[in-house]
């Protein structure tokens, strides 16, 4: 098995390619995709076929921004002449030079060692290792390239405590790299421990033939023996963990001493009913059944962390797995993240996470023992989440080992996302503090500086800061309104820096990883189209909730209002996103701003509504929702129709609101709960019964049905539907596999028993948002003429 991987790793060094591109090559930046400008321009109405084309429209923002690991360059996706046919698969790569001033498109053998998001340094920064493609890459110091290639995948790389070592999986083997002589050992492996399947009655058997005959005991011993001289003959052989037949193993590690292995161990529930749904339109000619999640609440699987010594002497039926478990969890299952240990190698820390989603543990591990010392914990009655620095999703949190063997972890302790450092004496201090959120944290691969992405200015906006590894003062580096998210580069001098606003595309931009730096701007995303058709800004407004609370929306104004003074809400999909924000949409133009500007052409007023559960304004506000969704979100609505009558010209009684996925389950607990509040609704593959959606979402919100069933009935439309008085369009995929076409079905017959009138419209090859342009050309279509229909009172 050896020499076959060595074979693999020599092949894959063989395919390199001879050369790539200098930093040198390339055009004058910024890289433009229109010739047009503001200035010289022509503008002209927006027809609602153009509304409903896709992103590329309008132009392609920059993303995947990744440092050459010499910081010679920087790479991004992007593409100078996006078209409506493209797919994203095949947008080019692009490379500018450290200073921003030169940027061109890459070959594609440069592009193959691009190094992923994920890659790893050693301790001296001298190395450097990441996997693409599913193959071992390798930074030396001079050159990049691909070093190991298997038949497996490989993943999860990581230098050991001496920086010339790596260790990583491929498939549930545990293997180690040399990168000095490029050879490779196995290190550990998962074999399946069978239970005995012999009768009773065959086991006593087999027991008295050993009492009773020399013989029968002699050649037992002498296989023993066989195989006791064989194991230790081959002191190297790899580490065998044994689980059961269907345990599957991940996050392999070996400790930096070598004598110990840890795993997690998953046991999947065999007997978890999937759910299906049906395609109509299968290129086959029959209908197709897909089958997607299991339900809310069906049986879960068990993830625990184990341990083995490394001793390959050892038979395998006689290895011992001992389980760690966090003794102050009591009874409640927990899900352990990977151990990761400190850079002199000495303590092993790992994040542990209550299956309720309420409690997260710190724990320093002792493997001689098999046990975890709680170092901090952090419990929300609602539920453990937030920016993506935090753990959410049974995922662990950003957590990061600095010199002097402290470490620095995420929460949400104080209501609001922020940074803490954790000391060898156990002390635990606040890195930032304040009423704003620290939503994006990166070390400098010295871990000397933190790049903060954060909110300290406003809600609406992201900015990014300096701050020392260990604490102090945080320095702001971006200065221009909207959304800021930055890379370093890997001498922590510099940034790569994607900027966006509501009306402007996220482009890139180089700058020094100073305050008073100004930034080098690489490329101007936008087609004619963007410029012809310009997008119109929204205004960031506040008002009050019923209880008091602070609420958030985007308010756009039309031009000229219609003279019935009409207006809609949009109401997000997704729970935690915000919409009220300065940055480019995170819907896109497709799916969101195309319609909204072709609606503020036609003299609406549109208010994008970031209702309580919503991300970007605290813990309070996430989770308003805690085992009632539907209610204060909903009463939340209800208060933003009542704001834009009062504050924006709006005819009360011509206010409409829609959404998709969330946001047409709210859509209906407006309409149903509040008839009369909107005049009509369109709710797109919207959650009718929460009961039937899936079990990592709803679970942390509302528990499981048959432990909560009043927070499902609370929570759940269909339980709301005799509501129902104002005009309603239901629409829905029908190869939706998150919102299953099954939750519309479901409200429909409710709504027919109900003897209530409301309108359908089935996209027979649409998933949960609609992806082909015929489609949302008609869904366009059709929202426009309900919305004119029943709130201008014009039929089309």
């Amino acid at each position: 098995m050896i020499r076959k991987i060595a074979l693999l790793a020599v092949a894959a060094l063989l395919l390199q390619p001879s050369s790539a591109l200098t930093a040198q090559e390339g055009r004058a930046t910024p890289l433009r995709q229109s010739d047009l400008t503001r200035a010289n321009v022509t503008v002209s109405p927006l027809t609602l076929r153009e509304a409903s084309r896709n992103d590329r429209w309008l132009g392609l923002g920059v993303r995947d921004i990744r440092w050459a690991p010499d910081g010679s360059a920087v790479y991004f996706r992007w593409n100078a002449a996006p078209s409506t046919d493209d797919i994203e698969e095949g947008d080019p790569w692009f490379r500018t030079n450290p200073s921003g001033s030169r940027a061109g498109e890459v070959s594609a053998e440069e592009a193959a060692l691009i190094p992923s998001t994920d890659i790893r340094w050693n301790a001296t920064g001298s190395m450097a290792v990441w996997v693409s493609g599913g193959v071992l890459h390798l930074f030396d110091g001079t050159d990049s390239r691909a070093v190991v290639a298997l038949e497996q995948p490989i993943r999860e790389p990581r230098f050991t405590v001496d920086g010339s070592v790596i260790d990583f999986q491929a498939g549930q083997t545990l293997f180690r790299y040399q990168a000095s002589d490029g050879t490779m050992a196995v290190l550990s492996h998962r074999v399946t421990r069978t239970s005995p399947s012999s009768t009773d009655a065959a086991t006593w058997l087999t027991e008295q033939q050993q009492e009773l005959f020399d013989h029968v005991r002699s050649q037992q011993s002498i296989r023993d023996r066989v195989s006791a001289a064989s194991r230790a003959a081959n002191v190297s052989a790899p580490q065998a963990i044994p689980v059961p037949d269907g345990v599957q193993i991940d996050q392999v590690q070996l400790s930096p001493d070598g004598v110990w292995v840890t795993f997690r161990a998953r046991t999947p529930d065999l007997d978890r009913p999937t759910t299906a749904y049906v395609n109509y339109v299968d290129e086959s000619g029959y209908a197709g059944v897909g089958t997607a999640r299991p339900k809310v609440g069906e049986p879960r699987d068990i993830v625990r962390l184990g341990v083995v010594a490394v001793d390959p002497t050892v038979p395998v039926d006689s290895i011992q797995v001992r389980w760690i478990d966090v003794a102050e969890a009591g009874d409640q299952t927990t899900i352990p993240g990977r151990p990761v240990w400190n850079l002199e190698g000495t303590r092993a820390v790992s994040q542990f996470i209550g299956e309720d989603h309420e409690d997260l543990w710190i724990v320093e591990l002792d493997l001689d023992a098999a046990t975890a010392k709680v170092l901090t914990h952090d419990r929300d009655e609602a539920w453990i989440g937030g920016p993506p620095i935090q753990a959410n999703y049974l995922q662990p949190g950003l957590f990061e080992w600095l010199p002097g063997d402290r470490f620095v972890f995420a929460s949400e302790r104080s209501g609001w996302s922020h940074l803490y450092r954790l000391d060898s004496d156990g002390t635990v201090s606040p890195l930032t503090e304040g009423d704003w959120e620290v939503r994006g944290a990166q070390l400098t691969r010295d871990r000397r500086s933190w790049l903060l992405q954060t909110s300290r200015e406003h809600p609406s906006e992201d900015h990014l800061y300096t701050m020392p590894a260990a604490g102090g003062n945080l320095q702001r580096l971006t200065e221009a309104p909207g959304r800021h998210e930055g890379v370093w580069s890997p001498d922590g001098h510099r940034l790569a820096v994607v900027s966006s606003t509501s009306v402007e595309l996220p482009d890139l931009y180089l700058q020094e990883a100073r305050p008073d730096a100004e930034p080098r701007q690489v490329t101007s995303s936008g087609t004619d189209a963007y410029y012809e058709h310009p997008l119109v800004e929204p205004e960031m407004v506040t008002f009050e909730h019923p209880d008091g609370g602070p609420l958030w929306a985007a308010l756009f104004r039309p031009a000229e209002p219609n003279a019935e003074r009409s207006a809609i809400m949009h109401i997000h999909g997704g729970g935690y996103r915000q919409f009220a924000h300065r940055g480019y949409s995170v819907y896109g133009y497709a799916t969101h701003l195309g319609f909204i500007n072709y609606m503020l052409q036609q003299g609406y007023t549109v208010l994008d509504f970031d209702y309580r559960g919503s991300a970007g304004f605290g813990r309070d506000y996430r989770t308003d929702i805690s085992e009632s969704m539907g209610i204060k979100d909903t009463d939340g609505a209800v208060a933003g129709a009542q704001w834009l009558a009062a504050n924006a010209g709006v005819d009360p009684d011509r206010i409409g609101i829609y959404g998709v996925s969330y946001g047409g389950f709210l859509t209906l607990t407006s309409l149903f709960r509040y008839p009369g509040v909107f005049s009509a609704g369109v709710a797109r593959a919207a959650v009718t019964d929460w009961a039937h959606y899936s079990d990592g979402w709803t679970s942390r919100i509302l528990g499981v049905p048959h432990e909560n069933p009043e927070a499902y009935r609370r929570s759940s439309p269909i339980y709301y539907a005799e509501g129902l008085e104002d005009a309603l369009l239901i629409t829905h995929g029908l190869v939706d596999d998150n919102v299953h076409f099954q939750d519309a079905a479901r409200l429909m017959q409710r709504l027919i028993e109900l003897e209530k009138d409301f309108e359908v419209m089935v996209y027979p090859v649409e998933p949960h948002t609609i992806q082909t342009e015929a489609s949302r050309y008609d869904l366009f279509r059709r929202e426009v003429a309900f919305f004119d229909e029943h709130l201008r009172g014009i039929r089309r």
